[in-house]
């Protein structure tokens, strides 16, 4: 027990043991008015001369061995450092990303540190919380083996452990390097370490790889084992993501591609009417609005706990048919329609925003909604694919044709440094790829092999012309 003192008397209360009671236990106690105090800082003082540190980072919770021996600088802020990672691993920062430093005061103690902007409801209550521009690398890492956690991707499901391997004299000049590393950074569009598992599995049968089985991952030869560290320290040396203008628009595509590199683009584009501007029937609304209506209502204007929504729509869109590449969506929804601005989290509810009671009742909302909000990147390769994916969508090709016309294009897409220019950019999206988003709101289908096919809806070809022409 503890003896917490007032200005009159003293109470004894008993002190729990879980993390989460005692956090709650210490802030009801005053903590930061005189009682006891929980935001007392992990960081330590800044070096008064920076050091050259090397650090081991290494990609958590997967079967193979994925890390990076990095040397910096000690007074790097931790912003510059998550560039450093990004590159470093071979991430493409499109997503969101923290970090956090656990203490030894009490179970649990946790201090994060995240980009500028981000969500506080993300966060559990207790844990102090600093924008990371504020905080060195030296304050939060300090003798060989401390440690600080980096998270990426939705739901931060990509965790990374970084270790203090050494430090030594930071020599005059001195450059970020790589200095070793091994296996390739997991594709961007895994949306954490089960799904990373689940495309190691593919790549080992020679049946579903040559199906080329998903167009969500396009790096079809993707190769877990390869890294090349020249390729890496080129990353680290080149531009930072936001020095790099690198969005084009259908007609350059169209030019740099051009029929002698992509026979089929052409024709592809004739037959995807871009310039078509027939009005769009009221049905078409209420079709492609059905999932989404669905799940708006599910939600109701009560709002419905956060763990019952993801088991039921996980329920709702489960295909167990598809096998080992029948994963939970729940959560990947929720993320497509907190950005379409349709639903929020508030205090372990999921609830509806106003725009959202609205598109729950009103079919041609919903449509306009899907329209602005399904995502297509700025620049580089992705930008160049997700236009061909939507060109093919709306000329009405098959999932399996579809395949083939963007795997075909990818060695002319690589080989164009128009398109790859930007292949890094600064826009971080949690709610995922254009191909992630058209299959989560049931727009299109997919070829799987012996898992099956399934055709994409009708009103999919009004959808991309529509989203082409935005």
């Amino acid at each position: 027990m503890v003896g917490l003192s007032s200005s009159r008397v003293s109470h004894l209360r008993l002190v729990p043991t879980e993390p989460e009671e005692l956090q709650r236990f210490v802030l009801e106690a005053g903590g930061g008015r005189g009682g006891i105090q929980i935001a007392r800082s992990l960081r330590s003082k800044r070096r008064a001369v920076p050091a050259q540190y090397a650090i081991r980072i290494s990609v958590d919770n997967v079967s193979t061995q994925i890390w990076r021996r990095i040397l910096v600088a000690s007074d790097l802020n931790l912003d510059d450092l998550h560039s450093v990672v990004q590159r470093a691993m071979g991430w493409s920062d499109r997503q969101s990303h923290a970090w956090s430093k656990s203490g030894s005061r009490f179970p649990g103690e946790v201090e994060e540190y995240v980009a500028s902007g981000s969500n506080a409801e993300q966060r559990r209550a207790g844990r102090a919380a600093i924008v990371e521009s504020a905080v060195r690398l030296d304050e939060v890492m300090v003798s060989p083996g401390d440690e600080i956690s980096y998270r990426y991707g939705r739901f931060g499901n990509w965790r990374h452990t970084l270790t203090l391997e050494s430090s030594e004299v930071l020599p005059e000049g001195f450059q970020v390097v790589c200095a070793a590393g091994r296996g390739a950074c997991p594709p961007e569009e895994c949306v954490g370490p089960d799904e990373y598992e689940q495309l190691l599995g593919v790549l080992a049968s020679e049946k579903l790889r040559s199906h080329e089985w998903t167009l969500e991952w396009p790096q079809t030869d993707f190769e877990p084992t390869r890294f090349e560290i020249a390729e890496v320290n080129n990353r680290l040396h080149s531009p930072r993501p936001d020095e790099i203008a690198a969005s084009y628009d259908i007609a350059k595509l169209v030019e740099c591609l051009g029929p002698s590199r992509v026979p089929e683009l052409h024709a592809v584009l004739a037959r995807a009417g871009i310039d078509d501007q027939s009005a769009i029937g009221e049905l078409v609304h209420v079709e492609a609005g059905q999932r989404i209506q669905a799940v708006l209502a599910l939600i109701g204007v009560e709002g419905i706990g956060a763990d019952d929504f993801f088991t039921t729509v996980d329920a709702m869109l489960d295909e167990p048919e598809l096998g080992p590449v029948n994963l939970p969506q729940g959560r990947s929804l929720f993320a497509v329609l907190k950005k379409f601005g349709l639903v929020r989290k508030h205090k372990g509810q999921i609830v509806l925003t106003k725009r959202g009671q609205s598109a729950e009742r009103d079919a041609s909302m919903t449509w306009s909604v899907i329209v602005e909000g399904v995502p297509v990147a700025p620049g580089g390769s992705q930008r160049a694919v997700e236009l061909l994916v939507l060109l093919a969508v709306a000329a009405g090709m098959s999932p399996a044709d579809r395949h083939r016309f963007v795997a075909g294009a990818l060695e002319s897409i690589r080989s164009s440094s128009i398109l790859m220019a930007g292949a890094q950019t600064s826009r971080r999206d949690t709610s995922g790829s254009t191909v992630e988003v058209l299959g989560l709101i049931g727009a299109t289908g997919y070829e799987l092999g012996k898992f099956g096919s399934k055709a994409d809806s009708p009103w999919a070809v009004h959808l991309a012309r529509a989203i082409l022409r935005r």
